[in-house]
């Protein structure tokens, strides 16, 4: 017999003996100590530790072994499962070298070996089989590549010394790193010392001599070789491995977790620091960057496909591999913002969710599919397959950045088990809008090509520039290999070719260049004259046009409200209002109930898809000079995002001739149209102010207009504070005037003593019968001439107040000009208006006015008469405009003195038949009433006497009634 067939024989029985060697020590007593990874014997080194280097791999560990109490049969534990995670960096290439199959792996050649493709080897395994004290034998043969089963990444594989084992190979979802998991190992001579290469270049020549190489080597005899290497491959050389790219200054740990078949899932745990990787200025990165909106018309929705391309030199045996991507900032041109359109029916995507998706996970397992604004593709030279995904909004303010605006990508094959998840922030400018999306500490990995498409269509995040022009992207690409060396690419210009819409391209007019033609409808719901009627407003742009940042409204006289038993909302309560979050504020008002008046719908974004927001309107006091406000408190909710309350606060003022209602033209960012960086494009205005009895129509039929001034500006990024009015009228009449009655009652009196020094008094009296609102006009013209016997007083009349003063300050008028006082009551106020009467002088007329001035809660209404003396000495003051207001009733009352408005020059109380004023009354719908208003003369003497006389014949006859009643008494009695 041959020398080397004695010794296959001794090997065989010494395999034989291990095989057996677990039944015989399980007859003696054992001790059992717990399982564990023999301390020291964890080491990961590397044939180079040059950043990017395709360096050979080489694993190494063993375990502590039992002993008997009679130390006879010492054994060690029978390893069953082994996991060995690599730090991040550390990769491999699954397109590399061919794979082997389970079949090829298990079936053996004669004379050793198996039938793995010589070209799928990939390294090699070192182990030792035994006991200490006994027999030990040592094997070495070949790892292969093998196909993957669905759910890994890569699938490693060895048959030797009887141990056939299959590792998978998986990338760990946070980090990319790797983790190659050895599970469930045979039962079979307790392995230890084992040493795991991984060849950087497994088809390199420099491993021939290894490759099919199969030996064993029995403790203390030469090692025994089973089959020769040395089998060639003629494949394309192709690195296998590669070390990171990242030089931290520092080793990164590695980590080992193994348990035993007698103590399952008794981890034992260990960790080994690498050495640091350097020379990373010698990693190439040489990235660019393109983008492409789906759209060419200006502000309008718009998807982004942006391409991030980096030159591989991967598959280059003889190169450093190229630097993987740590950071990217890309900032979009000035003027493309987000589109709220993109919040109606979106949802967000929580930390919880996010940490749900894996490379297992179905549609809706992790992130809500209402979550989703686009895709995303990645090319790697690891894997032939591309990683597809997709692209999730973040919560706002719960996400790693705790920000308002952020996405997570999430990419994967999910038949290799490799998912990518990273996630950004987004920030946009504050002042403009413009926005600039941040990926951080982006996995170490290689990558070719990266797409990220945002979706287009009516929903689109992202609104395109709103002019006409060339823009171009920014990309700031900063390497792992040089963290503080950013390389700056810029896109590709592309081209907004059409205005919004798909129209012509705006020139000239407007804010640079950019039109602004706002609508506007304003009518009340109900047409009836004098009826309670909710008002309705709507103000309106179109795509392309500047924002809306404020706007003045004159609403016609007569459209009034009424603020009997409406409390305000008061200052404290409007800044509570505008602390408020837009949930907050929809679910818990800071304004009472009790002062809503209405309620706000505001439209948002671009394109025919709007994302709407509620607001309530509040009735508020006196702001900005005006006795009263209207408070818009809006929800800037959109979808996840809340942008907090948008509080507009605006005057309201009340015309001192017409008591016609207006909003006065504000500061321009009366309207915000950007909060927290985002642009708002309000579209659309709708307002309600639909408070039950409320709004009052006029009693007036005549045409008129709701005038509405809109201010633009905001829309050129390069002058973000220009602004342009645009004045729209819209025509106003209600109906049905006819219907309405008129039935004014009118009083005057006078006192019958009168002086030459003291003059006369005048007490006029106006009431109207309590009827349902709507049933009765209200008065516009009054006329009164006075009676001969009552002629305005010269002496007075040159008192008067000039004009000038009096439109300074009515206060500021000398006191003989004050003549009378008046009082009004209207069911439309709470109080009483109440003030003096002036003669005031207006240059052009030939005798001063009588002005009286009534003021109450706020308001200051100015009725203004003007007068006219006959030759006959006769005086008339036409009052030619009154409010077309409600009033219950109103008096007016000049009293003697020294500047009396008028004298006497009778005695009042002897005129024959009495004292007449000629009287007009004109309604707002038109009826005329003339009538001669008798004008009681009180205090007369004569009416003095006849009282007295009076009083005597009642005294007569109840003097003579009661001895009447005495005498019928007495006979009574007598008889």
């Amino acid at each position: 017999m041959r020398p080397s067939q004695c010794r296959l024989l001794t090997f065989v029985a010494s395999l034989t003996a291990l095989v057996v060697v677990p039944s015989v020590a399980a007859a003696y007593p054992r001790i059992v100590h717990p399982f564990a990874i023999e301390p020291g014997s964890f080491h990961i080194t590397a044939s180079s530790y040059q950043a990017g280097a395709h360096a050979d791999l080489t694993t190494a560990f063993s375990f502590v072994y039992e002993v008997s109490e009679d130390e006879e049969a010492a054994t060690f534990s029978d390893v069953k499962t082994t996991i060995v995670n690599l730090p991040p960096g550390f990769l491999g290439s699954a397109t590399a070298v061919p794979t082997c199959t389970d079949a090829q792996l298990s079936q053996s050649k004669p004379g050793g070996g198996v039938f793995c493709p010589p070209e799928s080897q990939v390294g090699t395994i070192s182990f030792t089989l035994g006991e200490p004290g006994k027999v030990n034998v040592g094997f070495t043969g070949p790892v292969y590549n093998m196909q993957s089963n669905s759910g890994v990444a890569a699938t490693l594989g060895f048959s030797v010394g009887g141990i056939t084992q299959i590792l998978p190979v998986s990338v760990r979802p946070g980090d990319t790193g790797l983790t190659v998991t050895s599970p469930s190992i045979e039962n079979l001579g307790e392995p230890h010392d084992i040493v795991f290469t991984v060849w950087g270049v497994p088809a390199s020549p420099v491993h021939t001599p290894d490759r099919g190489r199969i030996v064993a080597e029995e403790t203390g005899h030469e090692p025994f070789i089973i089959r020769e290497g040395g089998e060639e491959v003629h494949i394309p050389i192709k690195p296998f491995l590669t070390n990171p790219t990242a030089c931290t200054g520092h080793g990164e740990r590695a980590t080992l977790s193994a348990d035993s078949w007698e103590e399952v899932e008794n981890w034992s745990e260990a960790s080994v620091e690498i050495p640091p990787i350097t020379g990373c200025n010698r990693s190439p990165f040489s990235p660019s960057f393109a983008a492409q909106l789906t759209t060419t018309s200006a502000e309008s929705p718009t998807g982004l496909d942006a391409t991030v391309t980096v030159l591989q030199t991967w598959e280059d045996p003889e190169s450093i591999s190229t630097s993987d991507l740590e950071n990217s900032r890309v900032t979009l041109p000035e003027g493309m913002t987000l589109n709220p359109s993109a919040g109606a029916g979106l949802g967000s995507c929580t930390p919880q969710q996010y940490a749900k998706e894996t490379a297992f996970s179905l549609p809706g397992e992790g992130c809500p599919p209402e979550s989703k604004i686009g895709t995303v593709e990645i090319e790697t030279p690891l894997i032939s397959e591309k990683l597809e995904g997709a692209v999730y909004v973040a919560t706002p303010y719960d996400n790693p950045f705790n920000t308002l605006l952020g996405v997570y990508v999430v990419a994967r094959v999910r038949e290799r088990g490799v998912v990518i998840k990273v996630a950004a922030r987004v920030d946009p400018n504050p002042a403009t809008g413009r926005l600039v999306t941040t990926f951080q500490e982006t996995p170490q990995a290689p990558f070719s090509r990266f797409v990220l498409k945002f979706r287009p269509g009516a929903t689109a995040p992202l609104v395109s520039p709103p002019s006409c022009g060339s823009y171009a992207a920014l990309a700031e690409l900063t390497p792992w290999s040089a963290p503080f060396e950013p390389r700056n690419a810029e896109s590709p210009p592309f081209q907004i070719t059409q205005g919004a819409g798909g129209g012509a391209c705006p020139s000239g007019g407007g804010v640079g260049g950019i039109p602004f033609h706002p609508q506007t409808v304003a009518y009340p719901l109900h047409g009836n004259a004098g009826a309670f009627s909710p008002l309705y407003v709507r103000i309106s742009r179109n795509d392309g046009e500047q924002e809306i940042t404020g706007f003045s409204t004159i609403l016609p006289p007569g459209l009034t409200g009424d603020l009997s038993g409406i409390p305000f909302c008061g200052k404290g309560e409007i800044a509570a209002a505008r602390a408020q979050s837009g949930q907050q504020a929809a679910e818990h008002p800071a304004c009472p109930a009790a002062s809503e008046i209405g309620h706000t719908i505001a439209e948002a974004g671009v394109g025919t898809v709007l994302a709407q927001t509620p607001g309530r309107l509040y009735l508020a006091g006196p702001f900005e000079g005006a006795p009263f406000s209207v408070v818009s408190v809006t929800s800037a909710k959109v979808g996840p995002f809340d942008l907090g309350t948008v509080v507009v606060h605006l005057p309201l003022r009340v015309d001192p001739h017409t008591a016609a209602v207006s909003i006065p033209s504000g500061p321009t960012d009366q309207i915000p149209h950007i909060i927290k960086g985002v642009v708002i494009h309000l579209r659309t205005i709708r307002v309600y102010i639909d408070r039950e009895h409320f709004m009052l129509n006029p009693t007036s039929c005549s045409p008129s207009s709701i005038e509405t001034t809109v201010i633009g500006g905001g829309a050129d990024p390069s002058n973000p504070a220009g602004y342009e009015p645009a004045s729209v009228a819209n025509p106003f009449q209600i109906a049905n005037c006819s219907s309405l009655a008129f039935q004014p009652r009118f009083k005057v009196l006078t006192s019958g003593k009168t002086s030459k020094q003291g003059g006369a008094t005048l007490d006029v009296k106006l009431s109207f019968p309590s009827a349902p609102q709507g049933s009765e006009a209200n008065i516009r013209k009054v006329k009164v001439e006075l009676p001969k016997q009552l002629p305005s007083r010269l002496t007075t009349l040159q008192q008067a107040c000039l004009a000038k003063v009096f439109e300074s300050n009515p206060a500021s008028c000398p006191a003989a000009s004050v003549v009378g006082y008046a009082r009004a009551v209207t069911p439309v106020l709470p109080v009483p208006l109440i003030g003096p009467a002036y003669f005031v002088s207006h240059g052009g007329e030939a005798f001063p006015s009588l002005i009286i001035v009534l003021q109450g809660y706020g308001v200051t209404v100015e009725l203004t008469g003007n007068t006219f003396i006959s030759k006959a000495g006769v005086t008339s003051s036409t009052f030619a405009t009154v409010p077309d207001v409600p009033v219950g009733s109103f008096e007016l009352y000049l009293p003697q003195g020294k500047n009396s408005a008028l004298a006497a020059n009778t005695n009042l109380c002897k005129v024959k038949g009495g004292l007449h004023m000629p009287t007009e009354f004109v309604s707002q719908n038109n009826t005329l009433i003339h009538q001669s208003t008798p004008i009681t003369v009180t205090g007369c003497p004569k009416a003095a006497k006849a009282r007295k006389a009076r009083k005597a014949r009642r005294a007569r006859k109840a003097r003579k009634a009661r001895r009447a009643a005495h005498a019928h008494t007495s006979g009574s009695a007598g008889r």
